[in-house]
């Protein structure tokens, strides 16, 4: 130390001011190193950690609160960062690593990562409480080829935009789009605001509100359906992540299958 620790000539032995400090510098040495190992221990147990979810608003009406409780009641330490984004921003999320999985509809394939079917429900439509169709029991596309769509999300790449769009297409309608709106729930408040219709998930249309109606749809549109999925990347090995997808009820194959599906 270059530095007496211990003055020997006093009885009993006592420290120095140096060797004062340096007890109590070594002290709490010991304890952060202790603290390390255990903190250490416990996240690689999965016991502390987080987890970063990217998910689009329509999966807070189905499939993503049940899973978030079940994965809470597990690891009640482990923190869940949520982020509210659009289906297509979870690609660059999920290569950026700002998110270990991404819940969206109609997702398409993403580089180097697997994905995982969580729902595929019915489409329906949403009218203004007012509408002249609202008072059906269910529409058939051709009858809304007069009504203003409210479409979303307004994004360049939005699947499911495109395949709104692709309804009307095989109906062999061409959509007004009277209003594009970045999320459903503005879409929704259009459509209540008698500006529009808009299209979404029969998980959606349960939730209901007394200025909006939701219909089926008759006909070819019967058959359509939508998804929610899960990506993530194939190469993460995260206990938290495994568990938050056990947490859906799935059958999950190994990481190891995994990794062997998408090379």
């Amino acid at each position: 130390m270059g530095t007496r620790l211990v003055d020997r000539g006093s009885r009993p032995l006592s420290l120095t001011e140096a060797g004062r400090y340096f007890c109590i510098e070594a002290r709490q040495i010991l304890e952060s190193f202790e603290q390390a190992t255990l903190g250490t221990r416990e996240i690689g147990l999965g016991r502390r950690g987080w987890l970063g979810i990217g998910f689009t608003r329509s999966a807070m009406y189905s499939v993503l609160p049940p899973a978030l409780k079940a994965f809470h009641r597990k690891f009640p330490d482990v923190e869940l960062k949520l982020f509210e984004m659009l289906t297509e921003e979870q690609a660059d999320a999920l290569h950026e690593k700002r998110i270990h999985v991404g819940i969206g509809r109609q997702v398409q394939p993403i580089a180097g990562c697997t994905m995982l079917l969580l729902l595929r429900e019915h489409v329906m439509i949403a009218l203004p409480s007012d509408h002249p169709l609202a008072s059906c029991k269910a529409v058939r596309m051709e009858e809304l080829a007069d009504s203003p769509l409210v479409l979303y999300p307004k994004h360049q790449s939005a699947n499911f935009a495109r395949f709104v769009e692709s309804l009307y297409r095989d109906a062999g309608l061409t959509p007004y789009v009277a209003y594009q709106a970045y999320e459903i729930q503005t879409a929704i408040a259009l459509v209540a605001a008698g500006l529009g219709i808009t299209f979404v998930g029969e998980s959606v249309a349960r939730l209901g509100r007394s200025d909006v109606v939701y219909r089926p749809l008759l006909g070819a549109g019967l058959a359509q359906t939508t998804t929610l999925a899960a990506s993530f990347r194939t190469e993460d090995d995260s206990i938290h992540l495994r568990a938050f997808l056990d947490s859906f009820g799935l059958q999950l194959p190994s990481p190891d299958e995994t990794i062997r599906k998408t090379q």
